[in-house]
């Protein structure tokens, strides 16, 4: 027996109403997933919405999956309410903003609404709250490893359990978006540039994900991975279908999943090596009991394009030749942001999220060939934390390998 929670694996192919109401019930009931609610209380569902991107670019939490999930919190008699800190500003303006272009909610002169039916037949309109408290709050955690102190998204205060509800994403910094990095959206948006600032190296940002989840403990984790975006993610890759819903009460074992069925692995993903290193999370997909009728081999998905190469191929350790091939290797894969200037709108998103301030604008023809300003990047000043790269509206800003690393790439794929 597995000393780590279950994960559910249910394999769900469509966006369609009916079949995704039948996968997530089944996801869940594997795992008991629901038996914490109570009628009366109040259960915050923390999405993944990000800049607000409409569903069918495979970057948010698609509406359907979070309509059948309200269904049965309200079937079992609790109130939610659904929350993000995207990224930008967190006023209600901004983020009401999100919320339409993510699909989510009819809004009106407040921040309640229903559920748009989404084209999934019902024509069922659901009772749901956005969330309307901007507050921020402080927080002090002395059991973390990098955020011993931070402020957070006041909203969460107001709710009696918190679920995660995210979707499965390649990431430029972390190797991997899923449940663990989900949680980075309790962090006021304007303020994760800054955190990204404090904490540039990459173990540190991911103990801060760790933190996170420690500190909030949601009481369940739902994966979207229906649609998931390789490449270029986690805003600007590539839909990729996988075809699955996953489940768990606890975020380590479900991204060691999420991760095994888009070929990743520990040492891979970031936020998987810290966790378990600080003795949360598994050290490979073997120690992790899978539930449901789908087999991982069946589900996982071959040739699933990854938007950078991490410590699993640095052969780091057992001698000096390894020690010197892992310097070559790391040289190879040196990663780091760079505009395509025949994308680029000029838009200043990433001159405005920068958290370095390494992005200047500068003169230039833009996408559509008239003279405009381009953003220039500054290298001494890039912590290479890609949020230029994550909030690129258009995905101008790509993730750019050296030669070598371009040339190991190609003999790989």
């Amino acid at each position: 027996m597995s000393d780590f929670m279950p994960v559910s694996l249910v394999k769900c192919e469509t966006y369609e109403y009916d079949e995704i109401r039948k996968a997530l019930c089944e996801s869940l009931s594997l795992i008991d997933g629901l038996s914490f609610v109570k009628p009366g209380m109040k259960v915050g569902i923390k999405a993944n919405l990000v800049t607000g991107i409409s569903p069918d670019k495979a970057v948010t939490t698609h509406p359907v999956l979070l309509k059948c999930l309200c269904e049965l919190l309200l079937e079992k008699g609790a109130s939610v309410v659904i929350g993000d800190s995207p990224g930008g500003l967190y006023t209600p303006a901004f983020v009401r903003g999100v919320y339409k272009n993510c699909a989510l909610l009819e809004l009106e002169s407040t921040s309640a609404g229903v559920f748009k039916s989404q084209g999934d037949g019902t024509g069922k309109e659901i009772s749901v709250t956005l969330n309307d408290d901007f507050s921020i709050k402080d927080a002090e955690f002395p059991e973390a490893v990098s955020l011993k102190s931070f402020i957070y998204t006041g909203w969460l205060d107001g709710v009696d359990a918190i679920i995660n509800f995210s979707k499965l994403k390649t990431h430029a910094m972390m190797g991997m978006s899923c449940a663990v990095k989900n949680m980075f959206g309790t962090i006021p948006g304007t303020t994760k540039p800054e955190y990204h600032m404090r904490f540039p190296e990459e173990k540190a940002f991911a103990n801060v994900m760790v933190d996170l989840n420690e500190f909030f403990k949601p009481v369940l984790y739902v994966v979207d991975a229906i649609d998931g975006m390789e490449g270029n993610g986690p805003t600007a890759g590539e839909k990729r279908h996988i075809g699955s819903i996953l489940s768990s009460k606890k975020p380590y074992a479900l991204d060691m999943v999420c991760a095994d069925l888009i070929g990743m692995g520990l040492k891979d993903v970031q936020t998987l090596l810290v966790a378990n290193e600080r003795g949360l999370g598994p050290a490979s997909v073997e120690e992790v009991e899978v539930l449901g009728q789908a087999s991982l081999a069946d589900a996982r998905v071959p040739d699933f394009k990854r938007a950078t190469i991490h410590q699993s191929i640095t052969f780091e350790g057992g001698s000096l030749f390894n020690t010197i091939k892992s310097m070559g290797v790391k040289a190879a894969y040196n990663t780091k942001p760079l505009v395509k200037k025949t994308e680029c709108i000029g838009c200043k998103k990433c001159f405005e999220t920068c958290p370095a301030k390494a992005i200047t604008m500068v003169p230039g023809k833009n996408k559509t060939g008239s003279k405009g300003q381009l953003p220039s990047i500054d290298r001494s000043k890039c912590i290479k934390c890609f949020c230029c790269q994550e909030f690129c509206p258009v995905g101008a800003m790509k993730v750019h390998y050296n030669l070598l690393g371009r040339l190991l790439n190609n003999l790989q794929s």
